[in-house]
């Protein structure tokens, strides 16, 4: 059953996402943000909705924290406040998905929905196995010229790929 995992510190989106969505989703509410990333792996969520308020520590580092340490593929759905001072460009950069409060309650739904309609992939036939060995993490061959901006993204891309092929082979 797919999870989404709720951070906020009030129960406003945790009720208004449980009552109204129409698919069968477990709906999990985290109020100890260290607890849940301890606990990342156990709890296996499908979606991270994260309150902005809800984080003792700086918002966008704990986003930063779960894609270093356990998921560059989890979806995270960041709730904004109308004057929030995040910067928009880094959390597109970790593909950290938004809304901005006061939303309604059906943009709200509709937005966690969607990230649980299938969509068009590129498939590798169920008999064929991927030799992750054919891959490698290493960035050394890149000429010395490329930023490490640059260098640090495609190892996040290796590493999502990486992510793909152990969920497929599972």
């Amino acid at each position: 059953m797919k999870t989404i995992v709720l951070l906020e510190k009030n129960k406003v989106l945790y009720r208004m996402i449980r009552d109204s969505l129409s698919l069968d989703i477990r709906v999990k509410e985290i109020s100890d943000a260290d607890d849940f990333i301890r606990n990342y792996d156990r709890i296996n969520p499908s979606l991270i909705v994260l309150d902005e308020n809800f984080a003792e520590t700086e918002t966008l580092d704990f986003c930063i924290r779960i894609r270093e340490k356990h998921s560059l593929l989890t979806p995270i759905l960041l709730v904004l406040n109308f004057y929030s001072t995040i910067d928009l460009e880094r959390l597109k950069n970790l593909g950290i998905h938004y809304i901005v409060k006061p939303v309604p309650k059906e943009v709200a739904v509709e937005k966690i929905e969607s990230f649980f309609k299938p969509f068009v992939s590129i498939k590798i036939k169920e008999s064929e196995m991927i030799d992750k060995s054919q891959f490698s993490y290493s960035t050394d061959s890149l000429k010395p010229f490329i930023r490490d901006e640059v260098k640090r993204e495609v190892l996040n891309i290796f590493k999502q790929f990486m992510e793909v092929v152990e969920k497929r082979n599972g």
